[in-house]
Protein backbone atom coordinates (compact mmCIF):
# COMPACT_ATOMS: atom_id res chain seq x y z
CA UNK A 1 0.00 0.00 0.00
CA UNK A 2 0.99 3.31 -0.49
CA UNK A 3 0.69 5.09 2.44
CA UNK A 4 2.07 8.59 1.76
CA UNK A 5 1.95 10.20 -1.82
CA UNK A 6 1.09 13.32 -3.85
CA UNK A 7 -2.81 13.94 -3.73
CA UNK A 8 -4.55 15.13 -6.28
CA UNK A 9 -2.44 13.57 -8.69
CA UNK A 10 -4.40 10.58 -9.57
CA UNK A 11 -2.64 9.47 -12.70
CA UNK A 12 0.91 10.28 -11.14
CA UNK A 13 -0.49 8.08 -8.63
CA UNK A 14 -1.32 5.21 -10.60
CA UNK A 15 2.01 5.28 -12.47
CA UNK A 16 4.04 5.20 -9.52
CA UNK A 17 2.17 2.52 -7.79
CA UNK A 18 2.78 0.46 -11.18
CA UNK A 19 6.97 1.19 -10.46
CA UNK A 20 6.51 0.16 -7.02
CA UNK A 21 5.33 -2.90 -8.01
CA UNK A 22 7.93 -3.49 -10.96
CA UNK A 23 10.32 -2.66 -8.44
CA UNK A 24 8.71 -5.26 -5.76
CA UNK A 25 9.20 -8.17 -7.90
CA UNK A 26 12.35 -7.46 -9.75
CA UNK A 27 13.96 -7.09 -6.17
CA UNK A 28 12.37 -10.36 -4.70
CA UNK A 29 13.78 -12.24 -7.52
CA UNK A 30 17.07 -10.91 -8.48
CA UNK A 31 17.85 -11.54 -4.99
CA UNK A 32 17.62 -8.25 -3.57
CA UNK A 33 16.47 -6.57 -0.42
CA UNK A 34 13.25 -5.54 -0.91
CA UNK A 35 12.92 -1.83 -1.08
CA UNK A 36 11.45 -0.03 1.79
CA UNK A 37 11.06 3.56 0.37
CA UNK A 38 11.38 4.61 -2.79
CA UNK A 39 11.90 8.12 -4.09
CA UNK A 40 10.78 8.75 -8.05
CA UNK A 41 11.45 11.96 -9.85
CA UNK A 42 8.72 13.35 -12.76
CA UNK A 43 9.26 16.33 -14.85
CA UNK A 44 8.25 18.81 -12.58
CA UNK A 45 7.15 16.13 -9.75
CA UNK A 46 8.68 14.69 -6.91
CA UNK A 47 6.96 11.94 -5.02
CA UNK A 48 8.06 9.91 -1.84
CA UNK A 49 6.54 6.69 -0.99
CA UNK A 50 6.95 4.09 1.70
CA UNK A 51 6.06 0.72 1.17
CA UNK A 52 4.35 -1.23 4.21
CA UNK A 53 5.07 -5.48 3.79
CA UNK A 54 1.80 -6.06 5.74
CA UNK A 55 -0.13 -4.10 2.77
CA UNK A 56 1.26 -4.19 -0.23
CA UNK A 57 2.68 -7.78 -1.17
CA UNK A 58 3.60 -9.73 -3.72
CA UNK A 59 2.93 -13.61 -2.46
CA UNK A 60 3.29 -16.92 -4.98
CA UNK A 61 0.42 -18.44 -6.42
CA UNK A 62 -0.32 -22.10 -6.14
CA UNK A 63 0.38 -23.62 -9.71
CA UNK A 64 -2.12 -23.71 -12.10
CA UNK A 65 -4.39 -26.16 -13.37
CA UNK A 66 -4.41 -27.45 -16.46
CA UNK A 67 -6.95 -25.12 -17.94
CA UNK A 68 -5.27 -22.03 -16.64
CA UNK A 69 -4.79 -19.12 -19.10
CA UNK A 70 -1.07 -18.99 -17.88
CA UNK A 71 1.39 -21.33 -19.93
CA UNK A 72 4.33 -22.42 -18.21
CA UNK A 73 6.19 -25.78 -17.97
CA UNK A 74 4.78 -28.24 -15.16
CA UNK A 75 7.48 -31.17 -15.71
CA UNK A 76 10.84 -31.82 -16.41
CA UNK A 77 11.11 -31.46 -20.21
CA UNK A 78 8.32 -29.99 -20.53
CA UNK A 79 9.19 -27.08 -23.95
CA UNK A 80 10.34 -23.66 -22.52
CA UNK A 81 7.43 -21.54 -23.41
CA UNK A 82 5.54 -19.27 -20.78
CA UNK A 83 2.61 -16.76 -21.18
CA UNK A 84 -0.77 -16.24 -21.41
CA UNK A 85 -3.57 -18.30 -23.88
CA UNK A 86 -5.04 -15.40 -24.17
CA UNK A 87 -2.39 -12.94 -25.16
CA UNK A 88 1.61 -13.16 -25.76
CA UNK A 89 3.99 -15.86 -25.24
CA UNK A 90 7.61 -16.38 -25.12
CA UNK A 91 10.04 -19.19 -24.99
CA UNK A 92 14.08 -20.51 -24.97
CA UNK A 93 15.66 -22.86 -27.04
CA UNK A 94 13.95 -26.47 -25.89
CA UNK A 95 13.00 -29.48 -27.44
CA UNK A 96 9.56 -29.27 -28.52
CA UNK A 97 9.48 -25.24 -28.06
CA UNK A 98 9.20 -22.40 -30.16
CA UNK A 99 11.69 -22.67 -33.32
CA UNK A 100 14.53 -21.25 -34.61
CA UNK A 101 17.99 -20.19 -33.74
CA UNK A 102 20.07 -20.34 -30.51
CA UNK A 103 20.36 -16.87 -29.14
CA UNK A 104 16.96 -15.66 -29.09
CA UNK A 105 14.04 -15.19 -26.77
CA UNK A 106 10.90 -16.80 -28.98
CA UNK A 107 8.17 -14.50 -28.82
CA UNK A 108 4.22 -15.14 -30.17
CA UNK A 109 0.56 -15.75 -29.44
CA UNK A 110 -1.47 -19.05 -29.29
CA UNK A 111 -2.90 -19.37 -32.89
CA UNK A 112 -6.51 -19.15 -33.23
CA UNK A 113 -6.70 -22.18 -35.68
CA UNK A 114 -4.06 -24.98 -33.66
CA UNK A 115 -4.75 -23.52 -30.05
CA UNK A 116 -1.14 -24.15 -29.72
CA UNK A 117 1.79 -21.40 -29.29
CA UNK A 118 2.82 -20.24 -32.93
CA UNK A 119 6.26 -17.99 -33.43
CA UNK A 120 5.77 -14.61 -34.29
CA UNK A 121 9.01 -12.90 -33.61
CA UNK A 122 12.37 -13.12 -32.13
CA UNK A 123 14.33 -10.76 -29.19
CA UNK A 124 17.73 -10.63 -29.41
CA UNK A 125 19.83 -9.13 -26.93
CA UNK A 126 23.28 -6.34 -27.66
CA UNK A 127 24.77 -4.95 -24.99
CA UNK A 128 27.17 -2.68 -25.87
CA UNK A 129 30.24 -1.94 -23.07
CA UNK A 130 31.12 1.54 -22.42
CA UNK A 131 34.41 2.81 -24.11
CA UNK A 132 35.72 4.77 -26.71
CA UNK A 133 35.37 3.99 -30.70
CA UNK A 134 32.24 3.24 -32.33
CA UNK A 135 29.07 2.14 -30.86
CA UNK A 136 29.28 -0.87 -33.57
CA UNK A 137 33.07 -1.56 -32.47
CA UNK A 138 31.63 -1.97 -28.55
CA UNK A 139 28.38 -4.03 -29.31
CA UNK A 140 27.61 -7.70 -29.32
CA UNK A 141 24.81 -9.57 -31.11
CA UNK A 142 23.53 -12.93 -29.19
CA UNK A 143 22.08 -14.41 -31.81
CA UNK A 144 25.55 -14.51 -34.03
CA UNK A 145 28.39 -15.21 -31.65
CA UNK A 146 29.64 -18.34 -31.10
CA UNK A 147 28.96 -19.90 -28.03
CA UNK A 148 32.07 -21.03 -26.06
CA UNK A 149 29.75 -23.10 -23.49
CA UNK A 150 29.00 -25.26 -26.53
CA UNK A 151 31.37 -25.14 -28.86
CA UNK A 152 30.83 -25.54 -32.86
CA UNK A 153 27.37 -23.81 -31.96
CA UNK A 154 26.66 -20.88 -33.14
CA UNK A 155 24.39 -18.47 -30.76
CA UNK A 156 25.13 -18.01 -27.07
CA UNK A 157 23.34 -20.05 -24.59
CA UNK A 158 20.22 -18.86 -23.11
CA UNK A 159 18.72 -20.41 -19.78
CA UNK A 160 16.40 -20.38 -17.03
CA UNK A 161 18.02 -22.27 -13.47
CA UNK A 162 16.43 -25.67 -13.03
CA UNK A 163 14.35 -24.82 -10.03
CA UNK A 164 13.23 -21.65 -11.92
CA UNK A 165 11.57 -23.47 -15.12
CA UNK A 166 7.80 -22.68 -14.22
CA UNK A 167 8.84 -19.09 -13.38
CA UNK A 168 7.41 -17.50 -10.24
CA UNK A 169 3.53 -16.68 -10.44
CA UNK A 170 2.51 -13.98 -7.99
CA UNK A 171 -0.03 -11.98 -6.91
CA UNK A 172 0.65 -8.35 -6.58
CA UNK A 173 -1.53 -5.80 -4.74
CA UNK A 174 -1.28 -2.52 -5.07
CA UNK A 175 -4.16 -0.65 -3.49
CA UNK A 176 -7.30 -1.73 -4.73
CA UNK A 177 -5.93 -3.20 -7.99
CA UNK A 178 -5.04 -6.97 -8.02
CA UNK A 179 -2.40 -8.38 -10.63
CA UNK A 180 -0.91 -11.78 -11.43
CA UNK A 181 2.58 -11.80 -12.94
CA UNK A 182 4.60 -14.62 -14.17
CA UNK A 183 8.42 -13.72 -14.09
CA UNK A 184 11.21 -15.72 -15.52
CA UNK A 185 14.53 -15.03 -15.06
CA UNK A 186 17.08 -15.42 -18.06
CA UNK A 187 20.58 -15.94 -18.12
CA UNK A 188 22.51 -15.51 -20.96
CA UNK A 189 26.14 -16.66 -21.86
CA UNK A 190 28.89 -13.93 -21.46
CA UNK A 191 29.75 -12.76 -25.12
CA UNK A 192 32.95 -12.80 -26.42
CA UNK A 193 33.12 -9.47 -28.54
CA UNK A 194 33.21 -7.10 -26.19
CA UNK A 195 33.37 -9.39 -22.40
CA UNK A 196 29.44 -8.32 -21.09
CA UNK A 197 27.73 -10.50 -19.13
CA UNK A 198 23.85 -10.00 -18.66
CA UNK A 199 20.84 -11.24 -17.78
CA UNK A 200 17.14 -10.20 -18.10
CA UNK A 201 13.66 -11.14 -15.87
CA UNK A 202 10.90 -12.04 -18.31
CA UNK A 203 7.47 -11.44 -16.95
CA UNK A 204 3.91 -10.55 -18.20
CA UNK A 205 0.59 -9.14 -16.02
CA UNK A 206 -2.54 -10.69 -16.10
CA UNK A 207 -3.63 -6.89 -16.42
CA UNK A 208 -1.60 -6.50 -19.98
CA UNK A 209 -1.46 -9.78 -21.58
CA UNK A 210 -0.49 -8.29 -24.96
CA UNK A 211 2.67 -7.42 -24.07
CA UNK A 212 6.34 -8.67 -22.64
CA UNK A 213 7.96 -7.37 -20.07
CA UNK A 214 11.69 -7.28 -20.32
CA UNK A 215 14.14 -5.78 -17.62
CA UNK A 216 18.03 -5.52 -18.23
CA UNK A 217 20.89 -6.30 -15.76
CA UNK A 218 24.30 -5.81 -15.91
CA UNK A 219 25.92 -8.89 -13.84
CA UNK A 220 28.45 -8.03 -11.22
CA UNK A 221 31.61 -9.34 -13.24
CA UNK A 222 30.58 -7.13 -16.84
CA UNK A 223 32.14 -4.40 -18.18
CA UNK A 224 30.48 -1.35 -17.75
CA UNK A 225 27.67 -0.90 -20.29
CA UNK A 226 26.52 1.72 -22.07
CA UNK A 227 23.40 0.45 -23.23
CA UNK A 228 21.54 -2.94 -23.03
CA UNK A 229 19.47 -3.11 -26.06
CA UNK A 230 17.07 -5.94 -26.83
CA UNK A 231 15.58 -5.85 -30.33
CA UNK A 232 12.80 -7.90 -32.43
CA UNK A 233 14.56 -9.41 -35.33
CA UNK A 234 12.03 -10.56 -37.55
CA UNK A 235 9.84 -8.31 -38.73
CA UNK A 236 10.25 -9.94 -42.41
CA UNK A 237 7.84 -12.66 -41.15
CA UNK A 238 4.92 -10.22 -41.00
CA UNK A 239 6.25 -8.21 -43.63
CA UNK A 240 6.04 -4.60 -41.22
CA UNK A 241 6.12 -2.02 -43.43
CA UNK A 242 4.47 0.98 -41.46
CA UNK A 243 6.33 2.53 -38.15
CA UNK A 244 3.69 4.74 -36.53
CA UNK A 245 5.59 7.56 -34.64
CA UNK A 246 3.78 11.35 -33.16
CA UNK A 247 1.84 12.91 -36.12
CA UNK A 248 3.33 10.64 -38.75
CA UNK A 249 4.04 7.40 -40.33
CA UNK A 250 7.11 6.11 -41.81
CA UNK A 251 6.74 3.59 -44.67
CA UNK A 252 9.69 0.84 -45.40
CA UNK A 253 8.26 0.96 -49.16
CA UNK A 254 9.18 4.71 -49.64
CA UNK A 255 12.41 4.66 -46.76
CA UNK A 256 13.91 1.87 -48.76
CA UNK A 257 12.54 2.43 -52.04
CA UNK A 258 16.07 2.19 -53.70
CA UNK A 259 18.26 -0.22 -52.32
CA UNK A 260 18.52 -3.49 -54.40
CA UNK A 261 20.83 -4.90 -52.04
CA UNK A 262 20.55 -8.29 -50.22
CA UNK A 263 21.86 -7.39 -46.84
CA UNK A 264 20.35 -4.94 -44.47
CA UNK A 265 19.49 -1.13 -45.70
CA UNK A 266 20.05 1.39 -42.54
CA UNK A 267 18.19 4.27 -41.48
CA UNK A 268 18.63 6.81 -39.11
CA UNK A 269 17.28 7.14 -35.69
CA UNK A 270 13.74 8.68 -34.82
CA UNK A 271 14.49 10.38 -31.28
CA UNK A 272 12.17 10.22 -28.58
CA UNK A 273 10.45 13.51 -29.37
CA UNK A 274 8.91 11.63 -32.36
CA UNK A 275 7.64 8.93 -30.67
CA UNK A 276 3.64 8.90 -29.33
CA UNK A 277 3.09 8.56 -25.87
CA UNK A 278 0.28 7.04 -23.56
CA UNK A 279 -2.52 8.82 -21.38
CA UNK A 280 0.45 8.00 -18.39
CA UNK A 281 3.31 9.21 -20.47
CA UNK A 282 5.20 6.07 -21.58
CA UNK A 283 6.78 5.99 -24.85
CA UNK A 284 5.76 4.02 -27.46
CA UNK A 285 6.07 3.06 -31.20
CA UNK A 286 3.97 0.85 -32.52
CA UNK A 287 4.82 -1.46 -36.53
CA UNK A 288 2.13 -2.70 -38.38
CA UNK A 289 1.73 -4.27 -41.93
CA UNK A 290 0.55 -2.63 -44.91
CA UNK A 291 -1.40 -5.73 -46.14
CA UNK A 292 -5.25 -6.55 -44.92
CA UNK A 293 -4.32 -10.37 -44.56
CA UNK A 294 -0.67 -11.08 -44.86
CA UNK A 295 -1.21 -14.82 -44.96
CA UNK A 296 -2.84 -14.11 -48.33
CA UNK A 297 0.62 -13.08 -50.07
CA UNK A 298 2.22 -15.75 -51.79
CA UNK A 299 5.98 -16.36 -52.20
CA UNK A 300 9.07 -18.63 -53.31
CA UNK A 301 10.33 -18.54 -50.02
CA UNK A 302 10.91 -21.38 -47.81
CA UNK A 303 8.08 -22.52 -46.08
CA UNK A 304 8.92 -21.12 -42.53
CA UNK A 305 8.96 -17.45 -43.96
CA UNK A 306 4.56 -17.89 -44.59
CA UNK A 307 2.60 -16.11 -42.71
CA UNK A 308 0.97 -18.38 -40.50
CA UNK A 309 -1.95 -16.29 -38.36
CA UNK A 310 -5.13 -15.62 -39.79
CA UNK A 311 -5.24 -11.94 -38.89
CA UNK A 312 -2.69 -9.54 -38.81
CA UNK A 313 -1.06 -8.51 -35.74
CA UNK A 314 -0.03 -5.13 -34.33
CA UNK A 315 3.77 -5.22 -32.76
CA UNK A 316 4.85 -2.39 -30.76
CA UNK A 317 7.73 -1.27 -28.20
CA UNK A 318 6.72 0.65 -24.83
CA UNK A 319 8.95 2.22 -22.55
CA UNK A 320 7.61 2.71 -19.28
CA UNK A 321 7.77 6.70 -18.66
CA UNK A 322 10.16 6.21 -14.97
CA UNK A 323 12.20 4.32 -17.27
CA UNK A 324 12.46 7.16 -20.36
CA UNK A 325 16.50 8.06 -20.33
CA UNK A 326 17.34 11.22 -22.48
CA UNK A 327 18.94 9.65 -25.70
CA UNK A 328 15.40 7.40 -26.15
CA UNK A 329 15.60 6.76 -29.43
CA UNK A 330 13.53 4.47 -32.18
CA UNK A 331 15.90 1.97 -34.75
CA UNK A 332 14.95 0.13 -37.47
CA UNK A 333 16.50 -1.43 -40.81
CA UNK A 334 14.74 -3.14 -43.67
CA UNK A 335 15.54 -6.16 -45.90
CA UNK A 336 14.31 -6.46 -49.80
CA UNK A 337 15.04 -10.09 -49.35
CA UNK A 338 14.46 -12.97 -46.60
CA UNK A 339 17.61 -13.32 -44.49
CA UNK A 340 20.05 -15.69 -45.51
CA UNK A 341 18.19 -15.90 -48.74
CA UNK A 342 18.20 -14.53 -52.43
CA UNK A 343 14.22 -14.78 -52.21
CA UNK A 344 12.68 -11.31 -52.54
CA UNK A 345 9.83 -10.23 -49.81
CA UNK A 346 6.04 -10.46 -51.36
CA UNK A 347 5.25 -6.80 -51.89
CA UNK A 348 8.37 -4.83 -51.50
CA UNK A 349 11.36 -4.32 -48.70
CA UNK A 350 9.46 -4.41 -45.10
CA UNK A 351 11.27 -3.35 -41.73
CA UNK A 352 13.16 -6.20 -40.19
CA UNK A 353 14.59 -5.34 -36.81
CA UNK A 354 12.52 -2.96 -34.74
CA UNK A 355 14.12 -1.72 -31.54
CA UNK A 356 14.33 1.18 -29.23
CA UNK A 357 17.79 2.08 -27.82
CA UNK A 358 18.91 4.14 -24.90
CA UNK A 359 21.61 4.26 -22.07
CA UNK A 360 21.51 1.59 -19.77
CA UNK A 361 20.15 2.13 -16.35
CA UNK A 362 19.74 -1.24 -14.11
CA UNK A 363 16.30 -2.96 -14.04
CA UNK A 364 15.41 -0.48 -16.88
CA UNK A 365 12.00 -2.13 -18.46
CA UNK A 366 11.26 -2.56 -22.45
CA UNK A 367 7.83 -3.86 -23.35
CA UNK A 368 7.23 -5.70 -26.33
CA UNK A 369 3.76 -5.89 -26.78
CA UNK A 370 1.80 -8.17 -29.90
CA UNK A 371 -1.89 -7.60 -30.07
CA UNK A 372 -4.59 -8.19 -33.12
CA UNK A 373 -6.04 -4.60 -32.58
CA UNK A 374 -5.08 -1.64 -34.92
CA UNK A 375 -3.15 1.19 -32.95
CA UNK A 376 -6.68 3.95 -33.13
CA UNK A 377 -8.14 0.58 -31.03
CA UNK A 378 -6.03 0.64 -27.90
CA UNK A 379 -7.48 0.65 -24.96
CA UNK A 380 -7.03 3.24 -23.47
CA UNK A 381 -6.51 5.21 -26.95
CA UNK A 382 -3.09 6.40 -27.35
CA UNK A 383 -3.56 10.03 -27.57
CA UNK A 384 -3.24 11.82 -31.04
CA UNK A 385 -3.64 8.75 -33.14
CA UNK A 386 -6.45 8.14 -34.93
CA UNK A 387 -7.30 5.88 -38.08
CA UNK A 388 -6.66 8.53 -40.37
CA UNK A 389 -3.19 8.44 -38.64
CA UNK A 390 -2.19 5.41 -40.54
CA UNK A 391 -3.54 6.14 -43.57
CA UNK A 392 -0.95 5.98 -46.85
CA UNK A 393 -2.05 9.24 -48.46
CA UNK A 394 -0.52 12.49 -47.03
CA UNK A 395 0.67 10.31 -43.37
CA UNK A 396 3.86 8.21 -44.33
CA UNK A 397 6.88 9.56 -46.15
Amino acid sequence: MIVQCNPGKGETVNLLRKRISDLWSISEIAGRPIIHCVRIFLPGIAAAFILMPMAFCAQKVVDPSPSSVWIRPQHPGDPLIWGRRDGIVFGLPSTGGLGGPRGLIRVGIVSPETDKPALLNFVAIEPVIAGPGSRFGRMAFSELEESQLDPGKRGKRLWVGDNQVAGTLETLHAGHNTVERLSVPIDVERFSANGAHVHLIASVDSDHPDELRLSVFQSPDSPPLEELTVTATMGNYERLRQLWLSGHNISSLSLYASYQGDAFAEHENYPSDEMLRTADGDAIVLATANEASPASASSHAAPHWHYAFPMRLTQYWRVPAYDIQPDLRVRVNGRRVYWASHDPVPGGPAFENFEVRQRYKEGQTFIFGVTPKEPWQFTPPIPALSQSHGEDAGSSR
